[in-house]
């Protein structure tokens, strides 16, 4: 995880992945057991805002398909979350093609001012031609459509921060534009955008204020973040970083320490409580007998945060039926 340009390091913050989708939020084979539903979904906000997340992450897909065939837009989903919720900021996803930045503008103004500065997005330079031309927008190549993202970016900022503002690139134009109320947040809500590829790198050293990255070494993840804060030094621009992370959860064959019971001869310990080598060591005769219910159940242990990356197939046949993985949060530096 980066440091913060100043001396004194930020806290780490923590956000999940909204599932206004209704399938492929997970990597591993096991079916997703979370729900795109409205009801779920502010549930799942309150618990979040509850245990301490801070930002919140919908998804935007135009067509059905590619792991999920149902989806709520972005924008409106994010809204309803902000009326469940008094603490927590929901990033509401936004596609260039699709929306205009006058459009996005004034949506995202206005929800800034109902939920009182919990209003941010993400903007999503898209990767999915099929979508693209399913919904008659224009494809440009990978470069290209970074290139319209930081028009679309400068736009959105000169517009929510300036009167009277203009703007001639090669996407968008605006002549004498100004638009009021202006948001609450100042400057202007906070603006995220990921992608690991030269151009998104490029693209969050000049204009964004978050980067949003996916998995690597932690030799390569922090050469990607000393390149892009270095690149936005020398544009005089600050970036904060966003990794994508997996918490893991698998049943095991570790047992819990269960209550040492007390015999007539003293102290002993139960099988529920001993080191399984000293089970193995003790002759047969000596050992407990297990219990006309059957073997205790196997504990539920947390494995560490990793970086989101798929994991390897030997590492999938050797997870138990039972084993799930949870919703991704992500750690924000």
């Amino acid at each position: 995880m980066s440091q913060p340009s100043s001396s004194t390091a930020a806290p780490v913050k923590f956000a999940y992945w909204v599932p206004n989708v209704s399938g492929g939020l997970v990597v591993s084979t096991i079916e997703q057991r979370t729900d795109w539903s409205l009801e779920y979904n502010q549930r799942l906000a309150v618990a979040a805002e509850k245990a301490g997340f801070e930002y919140a992450l919908s998804q935007i897909r135009f067509t059905a398909g590619y792991g999920a065939e149902y989806q709520h837009e972005s924008v409106s989903f994010s809204q309803a979350l902000l009326h469940a919720t008094t603490k927590l900021k929901v990033l509401a996803a936004i596609l260039p093609g699709p929306w205009n930045p006058a459009v996005v503008a004034k949506q995202i103004a206005t929800i800034d001012h109902i939920s009182n500065g919990r209003i941010a997005i993400n903007v999503v330079s898209g990767w999915f031609k099929g979508e693209f031309q399913a919904i008659g927008e224009p494809w440009l190549e990978h470069d290209e459509r970074y290139r319209r993202s930081n028009e679309f970016i400068r736009a959105l900022k000169g517009i929510w921060t300036q009167d009277n503002f203009t703007f001639k690139g090669d996407f968008y134009r605006f002549s004498d534009y100004t638009l009021s109320p202006k948001p609450v947040q100042k400057p202007h809500p906070e603006i995220f955008q990921g992608g690991s590829s030269r151009a998104a790198r490029d693209n969050a050293a000049s204009v964004s204020d978050w980067y949003f990255t996916n998995g690597n070494t932690p030799e390569g993840l922090k050469a990607q973040i000393d390149d892009i804060q270095a690149k936005a030094a020398q544009n005089g621009h600050t970036v904060r970083i966003g990794v994508n992370a997996f918490v893991i959860a698998r049943a095991t064959r570790r047992k819990k320490p269960g209550p040492c019971w007390r015999t007539s001869s003293g102290t002993r310990t139960s099988r529920r409580c001993m080191p399984s080598a000293t089970r193995s060591s003790r002759p047969a005769r000596h050992r407990p007998k297990a219990r006309a219910t059957g073997p205790s159940r196997p504990s539920r242990t947390w494995c560490n945060t990793t970086t989101a990356s798929a994991p390897t197939s030997s590492a999938r046949r050797s997870r138990s039926p039972s084993a799930s993985w949870r919703s991704r949060p992500s750690a924000w530096t």
